[in-house]
């Protein structure tokens, strides 16, 4: 978001905005269900809050979240909403105000972090982090939240990559080469800015390195955003044990807009946001094929489409070639966190299962079935403890 846009953000709902709206909404459903059988509270932190609702009607990340909250505490009344706001504290307050379990805390998110890190740890956590551009996203802040401990803990990031490069740009003092269409929902520190805090939020300086070789005419854009994610995304990991990126894209230019990034410290929170995430972007878009709205113009991110990206190839390189045991669940997560959302949860399963007695092999445990004693062929890890290996 350019500098000075800020006030006309909420004027109407863009696309890009519905769209991560969206994504958040859809999963909350499954998140919540699941997450509630862990028999411990649940504090939902939106951690860079804005209004609650946009002039034009459209509700924002928010009131989504109160909707939630006031469904699940039909069933258990231990979850919280806790909704960071610096600008428009008051608007917000006032369209939460008919929501129960919604708390307003005024000021910036990083100056509200003590309040993050005073919450139980018996609590299960989950953030959402939606900033307007990239300046308030220091990586040691999550680092302070996971070293809290507490129950689980699992981020939801919209990450404005390409908005992150183009301030680089501008700090480095390297010509802006980028083209104004290629970036929208930017925000420029010029006022505030250094190179310093740009490192505190990548978790180092190898983003400068990176734009030498952008601005030396080495690589292109396209191949520094790639770059600079591939680093980053391995300073994610450093908070969260599981993480994916998916990269939203507009149809018309090949530049993402910003990623998605999702973290957990657990395999079934990982394989629960891309299975339900992969479903419902789908039948979001046949949905928007129908009519050519404004969410048809985003791009479905099939990573298969990549160069270096064999679905086959990749399951087999989960696998020693000395033909050692590896976990079902354990394979699918690696896939998850290369693949993104590209595949279901039972797509994995199925392309795993075509590769049976002939280039692995299925061992289930039990062997046979409970009720019929035939061999058992299930696939549900829920059921069976299932592990493959390569054939050799």
């Amino acid at each position: 978001m350019q500098m000075g846009q800020t006030k006309d953000f909420f004027k109407e709902k863009k696309p890009w905005s519905i769209f991560k709206d969206r994504i958040l909404d859809y999963y909350l459903v499954p998140y919540i269900s699941k997450i509630l059988r862990t028999g411990k509270p649940l504090v939902i932190f939106d951690c860079f809050a804005g209004k609650g609702k946009f002039d034009d009607g459209e509700n924002g990340s928010p009131v989504i979240i109160a909707e939630h909250i006031r469904a699940a505490i039909q069933k258990q009344p231990f979850v919280n909403g806790f909704f960071i706001e610096k600008k428009y504290s008051e608007d917000l307050k006032s369209n939460l105000k008919n929501y129960p379990n919604t708390n307003i805390l005024a000021g910036a998110f990083e100056d509200n972090l003590k309040n993050i890190l005073s919450m139980d740890r018996n609590n299960n956590v989950f953030l959402y982090v939606d900033p307007y551009g990239i300046k308030s996203l220091n990586l040691n802040n999550f680092h302070q939240i996971k070293n809290n401990n507490f129950f689980t803990l699992e981020l939801l990031m919209n990450f404005n990559s390409a908005g992150f490069l183009r301030e680089g740009c501008r700090l480095l003092k390297f010509e802006d080469l980028f083209k104004d269409d290629e970036i929208t929902d930017y925000e420029s520190d010029e006022d505030i800015n250094t190179i310093e805090k740009m490192d505190a939020i990548a978790g180092g300086a190898y983003w400068q390195e990176i734009l030498k070789n952008y601005y030396s005419g080495t690589i292109d854009i396209h191949r520094a955003e790639e770059q600079f994610i591939g680093k980053y995304k391995e300073k994610i990991k450093e908070v969260f044990r599981y993480t994916v990126n998916i990269p939203i894209k507009i149809r018309s230019s090949h530049l993402p807009k910003y990623r998605l990034f999702f973290g957990s410290n657990h395999e079934d929170g990982l394989i629960l946001m891309a299975d339900n995430m992969n479903r419902k972007w789908k039948e979001m878009l046949a949905k928007e094929r129908n009519k050519q709205g404004v969410l048809f113009e985003f791009e479905f991110p099939d990573l298969t489409l990549l160069k270096g990206f064999d679905i086959y190839q990749d399951i087999l390189a989960s696998l020693p070639s000395t033909g050692g045991k590896v976990s079902l669940k354990k394979v699918i997560v690696n896939l998850i966190m290369k693949y993104g959302i590209t595949f279901s949860e039972k797509e994995y399963k199925q392309k795993i299962k075509e590769m049976e007695n002939t280039a692995l092999y299925i061992d289930r445990n039990p062997t046979l079935t409970p009720k019929t004693k035939k061999p058992a062929t299930s696939m549900n890890y829920d059921d069976y403890q299932i592990s493959l290996r390569k054939k050799i």
